[in-house]
């Protein structure tokens, strides 16, 4: 990654990613449980995508933002 990269934008990236990571080793976990505790999980799984959407947006919103001038 280039060095003038913030490291807000960084921070972000790799928060998306381990995000990611999680979500895919959890979808892949539950494709083997059974009907019922795939209902319990389903909760959080959403929770989880919707921070993961949260992230995707602030990290968008911060690679589009114009560098501060001092």
């Amino acid at each position: 990654m280039p060095s003038d990269i913030p490291n807000e934008v960084v921070m972000a990236r790799l928060s998306i990613q381990v995000a990611v990571v999680a979500l895919e080793s959890l979808f892949e976990k539950m494709s083997a449980l059974p009907r019922g505790e795939k209902t319990l999980v389903s909760a959080e799984v959403v929770e989880a995508c919707e921070r993961l959407k949260v992230a995707q947006k602030l990290l968008a919103q911060l690679e589009d933002a114009p560098d501060e001038v001092e």
